[in-house]
């Protein structure tokens, strides 16, 4: 879920008090979203001209001001905190409601499904060197795949699957039998590890 975002945007003082500003305008021109928020923009307001006070102040390069004008900043961080996880409560990761609040949104983290993982699909065996007696196999990736699993016998045979893993979508099987046909599946594994294996593709070796 999106959160309101802080940290990264107040890194100076221009940065914070811009920021601080528009969370500011935007929290009142929409306080019919954050009606529990009345006393924070009170807060704020006085916080936000404080500081905007002390920067001019402190430009003057007046020790006793400068001083001031930091204290000031680390008393609107902190209002501005306090309204962030007010603004993240009330948007329950709704990125439109913070963005209303005058925050940016951080990014959303998408979970990985639980379950089985779906069946591969468009399996490739392709000769791309004759001569090498290596195949090459590709498979359309999936992002939440941890490893993708091929797997390879020869057509006809009753022998146990050799297993390639992978961290990438494709691979190649070296080192076969030249002329034998040979059979290629497929996996992904994610979180779920049990195997959901695609059609075979056959493919010669040469």
């Amino acid at each position: 879920m999106a959160k309101p975002t802080l940290s990264s945007k107040i890194g100076t003082a221009t940065k914070l008090l811009t920021y601080a500003e528009n969370v500011l305008q935007k929290t009142k021109d929409n306080a019919d979203l954050f009606a529990d928020a009345a006393e924070t923009i009170v807060l704020l307001e006085t916080a936000v001209e404080a500081y905007r006070n002390g920067l001019v102040e402190s430009a003057y390069r007046d020790r006793r001001q400068v001083v001031i004008k930091n204290q000031q900043a680390e008393t609107l961080k902190r209002v501005l905190h306090t309204h962030a996880l007010y603004v993240e409560s009330v948007s329950v990761g709704d990125p439109n409601v913070i963005l209303a609040a005058g925050f940016i949104p951080s990014q959303s983290t998408v979970q990985p499904p639980v379950g089985a993982s779906p069946r591969p699909s468009d399996l490739r065996a392709e000769i791309k060197h004759a001569g090498t007696c290596s195949v090459h196999l590709r498979v359309n990736s999936w992002k939440y795949a941890r490893y993708y699993q091929f797997e390879y016998r020869k057509v006809g045979s009753m022998s146990e699957w050799t297993r390639v893993l992978s961290t990438r979508s494709r691979t190649v099987i070296q080192e076969l039998e030249k002329g034998q046909e040979y059979e290629f599946r497929a996996t992904y594994l994610g979180s779920d590890p049990a195997p959901n294996y695609c059609d075979t593709v056959h493919c010669y070796a040469v």
